[in-house]
């Protein structure tokens, strides 16, 4: 997190902050959406990047890459890279419609 203004590194903080209330939610409610415990466990097993992916993917229901950086705050191109990685994974679905991508989480935790 070097680099940058403190501003920038700030809301980087606050970002990441996010994400792990986020990510301790989805521990303490165990059961969300009817996830299976591996379900669960897919997800804490994701590298960092991807479970903010997956995370952002999760609170859309549905989006294109466009949609995930913009809740994520990367750049479309990273977030593509990730998306298409779950879907490699079996844990995302992909569904061309006209000239976009649009993508669906196949469990939700």
């Amino acid at each position: 997190m070097s680099g940058g203004s403190l501003e920038e590194r700030l809301a980087a903080l606050e970002r990441r902050v996010q994400e792990l209330e986020q990510g301790m939610r989805l521990l303490r409610r165990g059961d969300v959406g009817g996830a299976a415990p591996s379900a669960l466990t897919d997800l804490l097993n994701l590298p960092d990047s991807m479970q903010r992916t997956m995370i952002a993917l999760q609170e859309l229901k549905e989006g294109n890459a466009a949609d995930v950086a913009e809740r994520t705050g990367r750049n479309r191109s990273v977030e593509t890279i990730y998306l298409n990685g779950l879907v490699r994974m079996g844990l995302v679905t992909r569904e061309r419609r006209g000239h976009r991508v649009y993508f669906r989480p196949i469990r939700y935790y």
